[in-house]
């Protein structure tokens, strides 16, 4: 079932004829719990009988004008639907403007060599691509009218069905996350706290009271945006920023700014900025009342891509990180990357370390953005196109393994087992990405010297990951044996053995893997600098 923020939006699938947009609709659908609409299939009803068949009869322009007249009683409806357009639908301008004002285009595209194939196997199915010859002159006399849209998955022919649609949701940046009780939203966008407003509106029952929770970064930067944009006053509270004030005394503090702003049970708490706060402000609503709504609004990039969604919260102890929590899912996150050009460097390459073991994990062609991310950091689709393109990757695994009891979502601990420990170590002074970027090249070496991964794939992330400005080795202070002490606490342990997950390959990680300690000791002692 849809979040409401999705119950009103229609999406509109279009791109050259034979890419798939049908079948891409109908598992799009399913996955935001909408209604699948074949806009042909909805000519043939009308005109009662196929489209090849009405060409002949009627003729191309009698057949464009009943797609027209179809599509304008669609969109006078705007139905909780993913809509797949034919392929000259948008051609005539009426259509365009009618379908954009309605709701947000996606552009598929495919090799034309592969669209040839696919109207061979079909010949004759298409009034307008009879044969291969025909279609390829047809892309050619379409192609910057196809290039002009600025929503693009560009495909390379091989995907399956399943590998698509994750794609294409990507792009519209917009997901809904189920499983973990009543499902939410995930956003992202340039503009994502312009909606902020109609998502409150939507929500039963619709908060009476809410508490803004930022900390000493973002709550100055932010406050007035936000007050603006919901055009109500609205009690804050402010945290310090930073990793070591990860801890049930801020939790606290929140707790008492939950009571001064009189939250009840119908209340919301909104969580301003990176993980820490997103964490803290999550459990502490998780703890409130025993209960309580919150909705995330992250404003870093690591926050994007992995801290703000899933709805894991908790607070750190000085054994170790994130030992206290709960599940407890935000009622949905916005994300604006427009916050991004704000944000420091260092914080910039520490999402980056995020976005890299996403890549890992399920999406290798995340690589190729990252190589590109420094020429075009500062354009804002680039930007929402990375993070949901990473959120992706999280959010089809979370869906796999909601609450972590299948061993699947134990994949995004890729890298955090030693990077934990390597942070806690440090007291903090480690970003959190830096240590993930250091875990991940200490679990492909684990993987090589284990026989899990071939030689050579250490070499490589500590390679990419050097690139994107981030650390690869342990610094020299500390000692495998401290670091070894930390690890014996890590919440991921099983059967009183530390089990990791371990890369294989771009693409492939396996997970519970029992290293020797004796071998966790040697890679520690031997990556150091």
């Amino acid at each position: 079932m849809a979040t409401a923020l999705f119950a009103s939006s229609t999406l509109f699938l279009y791109g050259p004829p034979a890419t798939g947009k049908s079948t891409c609709a109908r598992n799009l659908a399913v996955a935001l719990g909408k209604e699948a609409i074949d806009l042909d299939a909805c000519v043939e009803r009308s005109v009662g009988m196929t489209i090849p068949q009405y060409v002949a009869k009627a003729g191309a322009e009698a057949f464009r004008d009943v797609e027209s007249q179809v599509l304008r009683e669609l969109c006078s409806v705007r139905p909780c639907a993913v809509v797949a357009l034919g392929g000259g639908t948008l051609l005539r301008q009426e259509n365009r403007s009618m379908v954009e004002k309605c709701g947000p285009v996606v552009c598929i595209q495919t090799p034309p060599d592969e669209l040839a194939r696919r109207v061979e196997r079909k010949a004759g199915s298409r009034p307008f691509s009879k044969d291969a010859g025909a279609l390829l002159k047809t892309l050619e006399e379409r192609r910057e009218h196809y290039a002009s849209f600025p929503l693009q998955v560009h495909l390379s022919g091989a995907q399956l069905p399943q590998e698509v649609w994750p794609r294409v949701m990507a792009a519209f940046g917009r997901f809904s996350v189920s499983g973990m009780g009543k499902p939410y939203s995930v956003t992202v966008l340039p503009d994502a706290f312009e909606m902020l407003p109609k998502v409150l509106e939507r929500l039963e029952p619709v908060p009476p009271k809410l508490l803004l929770v930022g900390d000493s970064n973002t709550l100055p930067r932010y406050r007035e945006v936000i007050r603006r944009t919901l055009g109500r006053e609205i009690t804050c509270h402010e945290i310090p920023a930073g990793e070591e004030h990860k801890t049930l005394r801020t939790v606290e503090e929140i707790w008492e700014a939950m009571l001064r702003a009189g939250l009840a049970r119908d209340g919301l708490v909104l969580a301003l900025g990176g993980g820490v706060v997103g964490d803290l402000t999550g459990f502490a609503a998780a703890t409130w009342l025993r209960g309580i709504r919150w909705m995330n609004l992250p404003t870093s990039l690591l926050a994007m891509v992995d801290a703000g969604v899933g709805g894991k919260t908790g607070a750190d102890l000085r054994a170790g990180k994130n030992l206290i929590g709960a599940f407890h899912p935000p009622c949905a996150v916005l994300s604006d990357v427009r916050t991004l050009e704000t944000l420091p460097m260092r914080e910039w390459r520490c999402g980056l370390a995020e976005t890299y073991k996403h890549a890992v994990i399920g999406d290798p062609g995340l690589v190729g953005m990252l190589k590109e991310c420094w020429s075009r950091q500062g354009n804002l689709d680039f930007r929402a196109q990375l993070v949901a393109r990473s959120v992706g990757v999280k959010i089809r695994t979370i869906l796999e393994d909601p609450f972590e009891r299948t061993g699947r979502r134990a994949v995004l601990n890729l890298g955090h087992t030693v990077g934990h420990a390597v942070e806690a170590a440090s007291r903090f002074r480690v970003a959190h990405g830096e240590a993930v970027a250091i875990g991940l090249v200490a679990a492909a070496r684990i993987s090589e010297r284990v026989g899990l991964a071939n030689p050579g794939l250490a070499v490589r992330f500590s390679e990419d990951l050097r690139a994107l400005g981030l650390p690869t080795e342990i610094p020299e202070e500390y000692s495998p044996d401290v670091l070894l002490e930390y690890l014996s606490h890590d919440k991921k342990k099983s059967g009183g053995i530390v089990r990791f997950v371990l890369p294989v390959s771009m693409g492939q990680v396996k997970t519970g893997c029992a290293v020797p300690e004796e071998v966790i000791h040697d890679i520690l002692a031997g990556q150091r600098f």
